[in-house]
């Protein structure tokens, strides 16, 4: 307890209220350390762990450090905690930086009991202090970033400097979000692209992400090209109109509308108070208008969070009638998420929710499928639970119907070609027998001592420019076939034959037609490189438009994979 009050200055000589803080640390951590571990993993931090096995300083969809949490969790528990206590943690040290930023020298009692409940009911800001996201070192260091550039602007001497190089990188290594964050405060006060400091943090900080931009780099930016393209979809109306009710319930309907009075009431005043509104707005803003190219997920805005809980926290020290409002509408909302966070570890709600039967899950199939390897198709959170709590291998083979993830990279699909595995399928493949799992659920299982994948194998071809394709005529093109692996590839399979098909894409939309090769082509040796003559004609039932085209191997019992780039082909009658 002397060591915290030591190490925590909150420029207050009021008897009580450091030790009331520190007391209120406490009570939020054991609650939080409760949640913890009377609740599953779900399946995104199982996801997280499989990250942790092999420490990088990068993954397919996130940057590094969630893993690196993990890892470190892991070494301390071998339960829920193993992927969840680094998190706890950090979200105390969240909420000591936020009370550092507000700086309120004449802090009472009530006022640390009014932070607390602010930031208490501030949904997504308490999910993510106990469940193990990329979201929560993104509170931390946002809330870093904020102190750092706070002091930045009253001294911009080297320690401050340096903090702000620190926060900048820890941001971007949390999430990429991250950069958002930094963005919005540069266009909230664009002088500090005069201040030559400023440049030199943001240089250093450079520096400090060498290591996974070489990573993007030596792996052909699969994070870059999965935010930027992979994720898009076409539009759809309900993506937009969506997006405000998920905003809602993400922080609170009560603390959205009171902050919403205070930007619209209230101007900002001096550059901080300036890059606080800016981040909430242009995130929200921001996210709202990615919503044109597919679905955005609630908790993409949630480090807006963290200058909401300053400036309602600023203003309800002011304002008698934001005081009133909080204690009549906010204050009362937490006894809501404190009975649904009670009810939520005795798995009593009507609706299914990921905290609930993962272990069980993974337990029932490790019994039937004994010390087989585990192969799901077209996801990364399945085998991710399956390996955190039955403590075997598992892997996903990912098809373009779906999209690639961390378990497409780093050869990890060596580790399942020469062993007993069971494949899950569904009940359209005959190889395959049924089990029943979790009382009425049923899974499809392919028992096999050995696997055939084709997806390290790229095909290459050529189109001639400004190419008309129809669906009247019967195409003999060239292309190139290379075998990466250091396998030799069996296209005749008994078990798991191959088979060539052309996709062509609208719009997100796949239209999947089998083609063949002129002379038959039984395999392709380790590493060896094939020029062969394929056919294929454009189906019937395909209208006339712009398309983009790719060439795909499909092994049974798998769909077609990612073997060939696409490229733009237009289609007429």
């Amino acid at each position: 307890m002397n060591f915290l009050q030591n190490q925590i200055k909150f420029f207050d000589g009021k008897k009580g209220v450091k030790t009331l803080f520190i007391g209120m640390l406490i009570i939020w951590f054991l609650i939080n350390l409760i949640q913890s571990v009377t609740t599953d993993v779900i399946r995104d931090e199982a996801y997280y762990h499989f990250y942790s096995e092999n420490l990088s300083w990068g993954y397919f969809d996130h940057p590094p450090l969630v893993a690196l949490m993990i890892k470190i969790s892991s070494f301390l528990f071998n339960n829920e905690l193993s992927v969840r206590f680094i998190t706890l943690i950090l979200q105390i040290v969240t909420l000591t930086l936020i009370w550092k930023i507000i700086e309120d020298k004449e802090a009472s009692k009530k006022d640390v009991l009014s932070f607390f409940g602010i930031s208490a009911s501030v949904v997504m800001f308490v999910v993510y202090g106990f469940i193990t996201t990329p979201d929560s070192p993104l509170l931390l260091f946002t809330a870093l970033f904020l102190l750092s550039y706070k002091r930045f602007l009253d001294n911009d001497g080297f320690i401050n400097c340096l903090l702000l190089t620190i926060s900048m990188a820890a941001l971007i290594y949390s999430k990429y979000q991250g950069g958002l964050v930094i963005l919005l405060v540069i266009i909230s006060n664009p002088k500090l692209l005069l201040n030559y400091r400023f440049w030199l943090s943001g240089i250093a900080a450079l520096f400090l992400l060498a290591p996974h931009i070489m990573w993007q780099l030596g792996n052909d930016f699969p994070s870059l090209k999965y935010h930027t393209t992979g994720r898009s979809k076409p539009f759809k109306i309900g993506y937009f109109f969506e997006y405000l009710p998920n905003q809602i319930a993400n922080f609170n309907p009560f603390i959205l509308g009171i902050i919403s009075y205070i930007i619209l009431k209230f101007k900002p005043v001096g550059d901080f108070k300036r890059a606080l509104y800016f981040i909430i707005v242009g995130m929200i803003l921001f996210f709202w208008g990615t919503t044109l190219r597919g679905h955005v997920e609630p908790q993409w805005t949630i480090a807006a969070s963290i200058p909401m809980i300053i400036l309602i926290y600023e203003f309800t020290t002011k304002s008698e009638k934001i005081r009133k409002y909080l204690k009549r509408f906010v204050y009362p909302s937490i006894i809501l998420l404190l009975i649904f966070r009670v009810i939520l570890t005795q798995d009593s709600l009507p609706i299914k929710l990921e905290f609930y039967n993962q272990q069980r899950w993974a337990l029932e199939l490790k019994e039937i499928v004994g010390e087989r390897a585990v192969i799901f198709s077209d996801g990364y959170q399945r085998p991710s639970v399956y390996k955190f709590y039955a403590k075997s291998d598992a892997f996903s083979v990912n098809s373009l119907y779906y999209r690639q993830n961390q378990y497409d990279l780093n050869g990890y699909k060596n580790n399942f070609f020469d062993r007993d595995i069971a494949i899950v399928t569904d009940r359209y493949d005959s190889l395959s027998q049924a089990f029943p799992i979790l009382d009425k659920d049923t899974i499809w299982l392919r028992f096999s001592n050995y696997l055939v994948l084709t997806s390290d194998v790229d095909i290459i071809f050529n189109i001639p420019k400004d190419s008309i394709l129809s669906p009247s005529k019967e195409y003999d093109w060239e292309v190139t076939m290379i075998n990466n692996n250091d396998r030799d590839i069996s296209f005749i399979d008994k078990n798991f034959p191959v088979s060539l098909h052309l996709v062509l894409i609208e719009n997100g939309r796949k239209y999947s037609s089998q083609a063949s090769f002129v002379n038959e082509v039984s395999e392709i040796k380790s590493r060896q490189t094939i020029i062969s003559t394929i056919k294929f004609s454009i189906p019937s039932d395909i209208s006339p438009g712009p398309y983009h085209m790719m060439f795909s191997l499909k092994t049974e019992p798998f769909r077609e994979g990612f073997n060939s780039k696409s490229k733009r082909v237009l289609i007429e009658k």
